[in-house]
């Protein structure tokens, strides 16, 4: 048996002990949970996520600074008092496949299951001999109550860390790169840029009314944006920041109004994440126009174009974004697809609409 050392802490009249182990060691005296298993005290567990945290810990920068949470469901594992240290307690951990099957089953998790469960030998990418060790706070045979307890606590209380927040630190750790650093690289241009300058979350921020990073990248990357191209030649950086800015600043000259407003309400749906989304939705077809008329992307060829396409909905260019029959499209993520499918189809025809080959 190996000895790993506690630190005993009090909160009210409940204890628990700190300390650190190797989660190689924990998992195989843990309960053996079966994939999607509803638990007692726990959510069911998820073979993706376990997979994804083992891909990540394989990684030379692959830490887990967060405790688990594990409780001692028998006598087998013993928290006993350090005598040479009346302020340290330990308990002993079995080091040999005899001393292992003895212990089999004899731990609870409580909470970080999913980060001790990567280490079950039909997921765990580390080798055997790189030291890898993981804290843990330990609880002495809880009752069902206080492991449920427990668990609402350790989750119920925590606040999300914002997904945007994290793409940030990511690109300042040069955790990102190919195709997903590219169009960070392009929404952080546009974020310094008229129109959406002073519009773009890029971090954690406080922008009255601005529009987050991670959503705009999410909308480039679905329409493709890396993959336009001109004469048989893809976009680089530079050209696509330019060519996305004329295009909204066509938008909000056509729809009179500013993505940077004090005035939001004046603005309607046009300065938040749904009006922005419509607007990028449209310009593969607007982009596709321009090279299939041989049109100039300018402002000339995007005002007109916006002004028909617009036209086509009956509604005037200024009450695009505030029109009530429109707005009911801006409310919900696959109405507001469905609204700029239906657009972008309008652009499409216009240049059949121009040339009557019998005239």
């Amino acid at each position: 048996m190996k000895r790993i050392y506690l630190q005993r802490i009090t909160q009210h009249n409940q204890e628990c002990y700190l300390g650190a182990a190797d989660p190689r060691t924990i998992v195989r005296i843990a309960q053996s949970i079966e994939v999607g298993e509803v638990q007692d005290a726990q959510r069911p567990l998820s073979a993706k996520r376990v997979k994804e945290i083992a891909k990540y810990v394989e990684d030379g920068n692959g830490i887990l600074p967060n405790t688990l949470t594990i409780a001692t469901k028998d006598d087998r594992i013993k928290i006993c008092p350090y005598e040479e240290d009346k302020g340290l307690y330990y308990i002993e951990l079995p080091s040999t496949n005899s001393e292992f099957e003895k212990c089999k089953d004899a731990i609870d998790v409580m909470d970080g299951q999913h980060r001790l469960y990567s280490f079950l030998d039909d997921y765990r990418l580390i080798s055997d001999s790189e030291k890898y060790e993981i804290g843990f706070t330990l609880y002495s045979n809880p009752s069902l109550k206080l492991r449920r307890t427990i668990f609402v606590s350790c989750n119920e209380k925590q606040e999300k860390v914002s997904g945007n927040l994290l793409l940030w630190f990511r690109k300042k750790l040069d955790m990102i790169s190919g195709e997903e650093e590219r169009l960070y690289d392009i929404v952080s241009d546009l974020s310094n840029m008229y129109p959406l300058k002073g519009h773009v979350i890029m971090s954690a921020e406080k922008v009255p009314n601005g529009v987050k990073a991670k959503e705009i990248i999410a909308e480039l990357k679905k329409i493709g944006v890396l993959n336009f191209s001109a004469s048989d030649k893809k976009l680089d950086n530079e050209t696509i920041v330019s060519m996305i800015s004329k295009y909204l600043i066509a938008w909000q000259d056509v729809a009179a109004f500013n993505f940077s407003t004090s005035k939001p309400k004046e603005a309607g749906v046009a300065v938040k994440m749904a009006g922005l989304r419509f607007m990028l939705e449209l310009l593969p077809a607007v982009w596709d126009y321009a090279i299939s008329s041989k049109q100039r992307f300018d402002e000339k060829f995007l005002e007109s174009t916006i002004k028909k396409m617009i036209e086509k909905r009956g509604v005037s260019y200024e009450q695009f974004f505030l029109d009530s029959n429109l707005n009911k499209y801006f409310r919900d993520r696959t109405m507001t697809q469905e609204l700029a499918a239906e657009c972008s189809d309008d652009i499409k025809k216009l240049g059949a609409e121009s040339f009557n080959p019998l005239a």
